[in-house]
This record gives C-alpha cells, sequence and structure tokens, in this order.
C-alpha cells in the first residue's frame, strides 16, 4: 500500500509538470515576438507621452534599491526618479549585474517601451531586463518546456507502469529505473537552460546541447529498465530454495550457525543510508556545479565538460547503488559493485574476515567492513556487509561455517592470512 502512495504521488507531480510544461512550449512563440518586436523598435523622435511602441532612453536617479535578499516571494525592487522629482517603481527577475549595485543618488539609464522600463542602464554600461523586459523569455519557456515535458512524460509512463504491474517486483523496478532517468532529464534541461544563460549562447543552442544528452539519458533508461527486468530472474535462479530465508538477523540479534544450511544469504545497502547517499551525492553534484558556472576560473569547454560528465554519473550511481550487494549461496560469494560483478568460488577463497573502517566518522560510513581473502594473495571488499546494518559477528561466523563445508577437500588449506 505504501508503494502505491509513493507511486500515485509520483503520477500526480508528473501531470502537474506536464501541464506546466505545455503551458510553458504555447508561451514560447508569442515570447519570440515580444522579443523581436523589442529589438527592431525605432527610437522614439522626443520623449513619448502616452504610451508608444518605440524605444525611449530615460534618466533616473536612484531613489532606493532592495534585492530582498532571503525573502521569500518578494522580487528585486528599486525606486526611480525622473528629472521632475515623480518617482517611478520598478521590479527585476534577479538581482544581477544592476539592481544588487544601485545606491540612492546614483544615475542610471531606463529603456521606456510601452508605457514601461523594460531595461535599465548602470554608468558602467551593465544592462539588466525588468519583469516587464521581453529578453531571456523565450529561452526561460523554451528550457522549461523541454524540462517540465520530458520529466513529466517519462515519469508518467514509468508510474502508469508501475501501477499496472504493481504486484511484479521486476516491473516495478524497471518503472523506478524509467522514473529516476525522468528526474535526470528535467535537470539536464535545467543545466543547459543555466549554461546558455550565463553565457549569452543563442536560443538554439538549448536544444542543440539538451537533444544529444536526452538521446543518451534515454538509451541509459531502456538499458536500465531492460537489466532491472532481467536482474531478478537472475536473483530467481540465484535463490533456488524461497522457503530458506536470507533476511540476516538484525544487528545484535542471534542465531544458532549453521553453516551451508543457512544459505542462500542476501547483503544490501539499507533504504535510510542509500536514501542519506543520494541525498549527499545530489547535494555535492549541485554544490560543484555551481562553483563551476559562477567562478571565472575554468574554461568554458572545462564548464560544458563538467555539466554533462557529473549528471551521468550520478544517474550511474543512483542506478547502480540499489542494485550492488553481497549475494552467498551453495557455490560461491556474487559480489556486485557499481560497474561490475564479481563471482568468487567456495575454493577460490582462504579466509572471510571483518576489518574496522578508518577514519569512519560519518553516519553514511560503518565502523566495520568484512572481506574474502583469496588463495592468489588478494581481497574482495563483501559489498554492505558491515556493522551498520547487520550483526557482523555473526553473518562472518555463518559464512566462514558454510566456507569450511562447501570448500572441498582438495581445496587450499585454512592458513592464517597476514
Amino acid at each position: 500500500m505504501e508503494k502505491t502512495v509513493r507511486v500515485v504521488g509520483w503520477l500526480a507531480v508528473a501531470l502537474v509538470a506536464l501541464l506546466v510544461g505545455v503551458a510553458s512550449a504555447l508561451e514560447v512563440r508569442g515570447a519570440l515576438e515580444r522579443e523581436r518586436e523589442f529589438r527592431a523598435s525605432p527610437v522614439c523622435a522626443s520623449a513619448p507621452v502616452t504610451t508608444s511602441a518605440c524605444v525611449w532612453d530615460q534618466a533616473f536617479t536612484v531613489r532606493q534599491a532592495d534585492t530582498h535578499q532571503g525573502e521569500r516571494g518578494k522580487d528585486p525592487e528599486a525606486v526611480l526618479l525622473l528629472p521632475s522629482g515623480k518617482p517611478w517603481e520598478v521590479t527585476f527577475r534577479s538581482a544581477h549585474p544592476v539592481v544588487s549595485t544601485m545606491e540612492p543618488g546614483d544615475s542610471v539609464v531606463g529603456v521606456v517601451l510601452r508605457g514601461q522600463i523594460v531595461e535599465v542602464r548602470d554608468a558602467d554600461g551593465r544592462r539588466q531586463q525588468t519583469t516587464f523586459g521581453p529578453v531571456g523569455w523565450p529561452a526561460d519557456r523554451l528550457g522549461g518546456a523541454l524540462a517540465c515535458i520530458s520529466f513529466g512524460l517519462t515519469v508518467l509512463v514509468g508510474s502508469l507502469w508501475a501501477l499496472i504491474v504493481r504486484h511484479d517486483r521486476r516491473h516495478t523496478r524497471a518503472a523506478a529505473m524509467v522514473r529516476w532517468h525522468g528526474v535526470a532529464l528535467g535537470l539536464t534541461a535545467l543545466l543547459t537552460l543555466w549554461a546558455q544563460a550565463n553565457n549569452d549562447w543563442p536560443l538554439w543552442a538549448i536544444p542543440a546541447i539538451w537533444g544529444p544528452l536526452a538521446l543518451l539519458l534515454l538509451a541509459t533508461m531502456v538499458a536500465s529498465a531492460v537489466a532491472a527486468l532481467r536482474s531478478d530472474v537472475e536473483d530467481d535462479a540465484w535463490f533456488p530454495e524461497p522457503s530458506v530465508s536470507s533476511d540476516p538477523p538484525p544487528v545484535g540479534g542471534s542465531r544458532v550457525v549453521l553453516g551451508a544450511e543457512d544459505l542462500p544469504r542476501e547483503y544490501r545497502v539499507s533504504r535510510g543510508r542509500k536514501n542519506g547517499l543520494m541525498v549527499f551525492l545530489v547535494a555535492k553534484t549541485a554544490l560543484l556545479l555551481f562553483l563551476v558556472w559562477t567562478e571565472e576560473i575554468a574554461p568554458s569547454w572545462m564548464k560544458f565538460g563538467v555539466s554533462v560528465v557529473l549528471p551521468l554519473v550520478l544517474v550511474v550511481f543512483v542506478v547502480r547503488v540499489p542494485r550492488s550487494g553481497t549475494l552467498v549461496d551453495s557455490t560461491g560469494i556474487r559480489i556486485r559493485g557499481i560497474l561490475h560483478t564479481r563471482w568468487v568460488a567456495w575454493e577460490e577463497i582462504q579466509d572471510i574476515r571483518s576489518q574496522p573502517l578508518r577514519a569512519s566518522d560519518s553516519s553514511l560510513l560503518p565502523r566495520v567492513i568484512a572481506y574474502a581473502h583469496l588463495t592468489n594473495g588478494r581481497r574482495k571488499l563483501l559489498m554492505h556487509l558491515n556493522d551498520t546494518d547487520y550483526d557482523i559477528d555473526h553473518e562472518i561466523a555463518v559464512l566462514r561455517a558454510a566456507w569450511t563445508e562447501l570448500r572441498g577437500t582438495d581445496s587450499v588449506p585454512n592458513t592464517p592470512v597476514a
């Protein structure tokens, strides 16, 4: 029931995003026409007395300016004085680059079109559009349409898929992959809009950059969904004895160690730590992208490259981390990592031991982890077998008992591991 409610929530968000995206798409054409009209407007021969389609540069003196930084729901605003002393209140969509530097008494120039100030220039020649300014609206509307429609359609498909086949674990997992790729598509469109706005690229740069990235993400989505559909089939074959519980006892619990009779077993990251790790990675990615695009040190090609690579790496982690883990049965140990899977037969194992994790002072990291030491002198980390999610001493005892029983008489004897 809880999963169904969660999917219905995804569905509602998808429908809202689709409505916003369609509305933004319908406004792109009108925004383009207003911007073209502004750029082609002739200069007025004299100061317009009534609303006019020509543009006029009017000198103003700043009486006050407020960016309203930290105040939710308030746009930056300024009060400009005409030479006659009449005040003119102006609002802006952002605080930079002009409003944030305004001081009382500064001289600025306002561009007047159809009775409204659409642009303000300061003494240094910097320009900023007001809330009535038509420049930049087409890109905003196009970027918003791409983000909302791509997110909404993909999440809608994933949500409906999950609701139709909600009792099939394979399909619900594949549907979740589709939904999260919808989030990645929307974020990619927003990052593309951000890059276009910060570099003053033309409008066509948005679909030109976002299109190939969207195709790559769609290909990754299909591959991830297919892998999710196949993974459960493999897991069913991997655990041929459903009557045997593969759930280990909780931390601090106890159970008699039976060796091979305690198999199969499965160790995966807990939902709490997985969600915490994902939030941490998303926050770090967003912070790094913000620093890359706000600092003037990095060249443009590096900014673009980082903006492409980081979201893709984040998508890989979102898709692969839930599937990673350690799966144990009578034939050996399968270790699923982020990028590849390694299978180790019992005959290849020399010892199974736990080890403290150095410098583990974070709630996201365990204090004790486990390794399988191999006969070739190497060791393999047993993914997600740790003291945070499991009674690691008990689990090590179970695995060692099973290894002793199943390794075979011709295997390497249990010699101490350095």
